[in-house]
């Protein structure tokens, strides 16, 4: 169960899968490449300064870095493969009309894959809080030093709760639908 207080207070079980997903979109994917956007702004900015100083921006820097990448390409596979599917099946359910099969076979193969990507940008993340003595400015900081950890301390709870949305409401969800399809079919085709 979740530690978020946002998250208890929601009732996505009564919500159909395409209003959870076009929020997670809205909130959490718009969120994430605004502030990768934003945030790396002011890496540039810190590193010039203080990069002498704290050899440890240098690493934080790389991790951001790459999580980014990997984000971006994540966000991509979601939005393009993964949610529209959800969403295709929630139709054909909530219809009773048979579910076109997609060429990844389940719906559990992405959704494998996008647990295991979200365990790595876990990991990334929890190592940038680390090296950042959880985002905690050193004394001499700066605005822009204090604004870049304040910053990725808000693009960690965003994760946090990115994650655990997808993680914990969506997929389960999805996976139990088209179960429910799988089951469905196969009894109207016997």
């Amino acid at each position: 169960m979740s530690t978020d207080p946002d998250m208890r207070t929601e009732d996505w079980d009564g919500k159909p899968l395409a209003s959870l997903i076009e929020y997670i979109v809205q909130t959490h994917h718009v969120y994430c490449r605004q502030e990768v956007a934003r945030l790396q702004l002011l890496f540039r900015e810190v590193l010039d300064r203080h990069r002498k100083d704290h050899p440890e921006l240098k690493r934080i820097h790389d991790l951001f870095l790459q999580m980014s990448r990997d984000l971006s390409m994540h966000l991509l596979k979601e939005e393009q493969t993964l949610f529209p599917y959800i969403a295709e099946v929630e139709v054909a359910v909530a219809q009773k009309a048979p579910v076109s099969w997609p060429p990844f076979g389940t719906v559990g193969n992405p959704i494998r894959m996008m647990i295991l990507e979200h365990g790595k940008a876990t990991e990334e993340i929890e190592e940038i809080r680390k090296l950042s003595s959880d985002y905690t400015p050193p004394a001499e900081a700066d605005g822009s030093y204090s604004a870049l950890y304040e910053g990725l301390a808000a693009f960690d709870r965003d994760m946090q709760r990115h994650i655990e949305r997808e993680d914990h409401l969506l997929f389960p969800r999805a996976i139990a639908m088209e179960e429910e399809a799988c089951r469905r079919q196969s009894v109207a085709d016997r």
